[in-house]
């Protein structure tokens, strides 16, 4: 998990320096919802039980390929910033988009190419979230270790001798939120826009209720 997170979030490593004062007194309970930043919706679609992924290939143009490292075909929009894998098994992913309408039609555009070269697409096909992830910032410097005995400690990962984060797992929501000492905030795993927003939504009231903000 540790290795995972140190991937994916490598922009948000940070040395956990302490550097403002422990805690501020809360306010009585109340809280500020801070503005969250959408990075990026994984969407997928199982379009079909089976894709020849090589004639794809081959009919494509301006898409890669490269089997001898991955078994999926890549077609790039935006720049490069959104991506939409196809794979053998069907099933269709997009990546890089900043809003599910953008995914969905990403992966729509991908679709009709495959219709044109001759496969059929299942009909009753449902585009879905993967992934959301969102950042917020408290502009807050953090106590890591201080606040990690604060919380629910079977939710809590904190070992900044492997990673400079604390990670809080929040299983019904599914998501896994990420706190650094500079006060940033990542949400991951969550599976709706709506559920990353509560999942933050709650860590800041919980950060609140033990006097964090």
């Amino acid at each position: 998990m540790v290795e995972f997170l140190k991937n994916r979030f490598s922009p948000y490593f940070e040395q956990n320096v302490f550097k403002g004062p422990l805690y501020t007194q809360a306010w009585a309970g109340l809280y500020i919802m801070v503005k969250i930043k959408i990075e990026n919706i994984v969407a997928y679609a199982q379009v079909s039980d089976l894709l020849d992924i090589e004639l794809l290939s081959e009919k494509f143009s301006g898409a890669s390929y490269n089997p001898a490292e991955f078994n999926g075909l890549s077609v790039k929009y935006d720049e490069d910033k959104i991506a939409v894998i196809v794979l053998g098994t069907g099933k269709i992913v997009c990546t890089g988009a900043k809003t599910f309408e953008d995914a969905e039609n990403f992966i729509k555009k991908v679709i009709n190419r495959i219709k044109k070269v001759g496969f059929s697409i299942k009909a009753d096909y449902q585009v879905k979230i993967e992934n959301a992830i969102v950042t917020t910032d408290f502009n807050k410097e953090m106590h890591l270790s201080s606040i990690s005995k604060g919380l629910m400690l079977q939710h809590v990962e904190y070992k900044p001798e492997d990673f400079p984060g604390l990670i809080y797992r929040m299983d019904d929501l599914q998501a896994v939120l990420i706190l650094f000492s500079s006060g940033k905030l990542v949400c991951t795993g969550a599976k709706s826009i709506e559920d990353a927003k509560n999942a933050v939504k709650m860590m800041e009231e919980k950060l609140s209720s033990i006097g964090a903000l």
